[in-house]
């Protein structure tokens, strides 16, 4: 048998036991701690680049096409590292967004317009991470929380089992997490994970009131490099009647991604 071999065979195991315990959670927090697990074990990876294609549709009008690349990459102490770009359309080639997360003090974010061909940073107020970016439905703080999520403890926002639910016709934990945490202007998080695979199916972010002021659905899940993947992504802002799509066309994890991509240099300078 090859390393190669072994190694698969391990994983598989790993993941089995895994999902058998899922029977054995009575508790979102014992979801979440699976979840984890699996995410810090057999799935994890180190970097992955991901192409895209990007749909923003509005109340009136065609849809915009834009297409994008983003490279990412995870650090240890739960520091994450991400730099994207836009390759079409011609109006907004270039413009980039480098974004460092950290478990311990305030996020950073940088992006890049080629008309004023500079950099600035994305102030820490509640209205500038609140900001749409590039005319998205994901604000600035939308994007920190889609990384930073997984990351969360139960002290940072204490999270309730509120029973399960099917989503596209797949069985799913429903979980509400309550985030405390200073950065985060949402009062409530609700999350649908899959009860066999705990890969997040749907996202909905709650400011006071009982409707969603944002909701996030994933969906065609493929397995890559024995990771799941969402390869559509569709974001949804109900207020405005206003959506975004996003399609994954290509993959790669554990590239080996250089220390160099991921500075305000690389941001102004393009795609790698």
């Amino acid at each position: 048998m090859t390393h190669w071999m072994r190694r698969m065979g391990v994983a598989v195991v790993v993941i089995g036991v895994s999902l058998a315990r899922l029977g054995a959670a009575t508790t979102a927090a014992e979801v979440l701690a699976q979840r984890k697990q699996l995410d810090e074990g057999p799935r994890h990876w180190r970097d992955r680049e991901r192409h895209m294609t990007l749909s923003l549709e509005r109340s009136a009008g065609a849809a915009e096409q834009r297409q994008l690349v983003t490279y990412e990459r995870q650090l240890p102490g739960d520091e994450e590292q991400a730099i994207l770009f836009f390759e079409a359309p011609a109006a907004i080639r270039g413009v980039g967004l480098l974004s460092m997360s950290h478990p311990t003090r305030q996020d950073e974010q940088w992006v890049y317009l080629p008309a004023l061909k500079r950099s600035r940073q994305i102030g820490t107020s509640r209205s500038a991470r609140q900001e749409r970016f590039a005319d998205t439905d994901l604000t600035f703080l939308d994007l920190d929380l889609l990384r930073d999520m997984t990351s969360w403890t139960e002290s940072e926002a204490p999270s309730t089992l509120l029973g399960e639910e099917t989503v596209d016709d797949v069985a799913t934990y429903r979980i509400e997490r309550k985030p405390v945490l200073p950065d985060v202007y949402y009062a409530r998080v609700v999350l649908w994970i899959g009860t066999d695979d705990l890969v997040t199916r749907r996202v909905e972010f709650f400011e006071s009131g009982t409707d969603p002021v944002k909701r996030i659905a994933e969906s065609d899940i493929r397995t890559v490099d024995g990771i799941p993947v969402a390869h559509r992504l569709e974001a949804v802002t109900p207020a405005e009647g206003t959506r975004t799509v996003m399609n994954v066309t290509s993959i790669r994890f554990n590239q080996g991604l250089e220390d160099g991509l991921f500075t305000q240099r690389a941001l102004a300078r393009g795609k790698r």
